[in-house]
């Protein structure tokens, strides 16, 4: 599957789940999801580096519990700081049903997620969040899932330069 397929069936799913407000009963915990920081191609840029520097400050007053990204170059290079300040590993994970993998790996945790502008449509469209993922480099969001089919709470944060 191309790219603009890919994204186009991920439009389609984001448009027939927006107005889903409630998410799965079975899922609860906190995920703090984020795009991975400014890039040049495939790699972080400068700027993006930069940016990731700053995530260990931005997420200071959180405990996360584990750290997983995509395993893109891009998205590791982002969360490194983070998971060096913290002591935490950063594990890598394909991003299709993601949401639902690491709050049942992680129920009741905080768990980071550095994903791709592509994919965090498709998380948002499985967890029946009805607003815009942090597509945008530097945005946060920490998305508090309360479980029992309760809506979930989102808090938007900005990081970096």
């Amino acid at each position: 599957m191309d790219r603009r397929t890919f994204l186009a069936l991920a439009a389609g799913a984001g448009a027939l789940l927006a107005g889903c407000t409630d998410t799965p009963d079975d899922l609860h915990g906190r995920l703090i999801v984020m795009r991975h920081a400014d890039r040049t191609f495939a790699m972080l840029n400068q700027t993006g580096v930069a940016r990731a520097a700053t995530l260990p400050d931005a997420l200071a007053d959180i405990e996360i519990d584990a750290i997983y990204t995509t395993p893109r170059p891009r998205n590791i290079a982002t969360a490194t700081p983070l998971a060096e300040a913290r002591g935490l590993a950063v594990h890598n994970l394909e991003a299709m049903g993601v949401g639902r993998k690491l709050l049942t790996a992680y129920p009741g945790q905080t768990v980071l997620w550095v994903g791709n502008q592509e994919n965090l449509g498709l998380l948002y469209a499985e967890l029946g969040l009805a607003i815009k993922p942090p597509v945008q480099f530097g945005e946060i969001h920490i998305v508090t899932l309360p479980g029992g089919g309760a809506r979930p709470r989102v808090e938007v944060r900005h990081y970096g330069p």
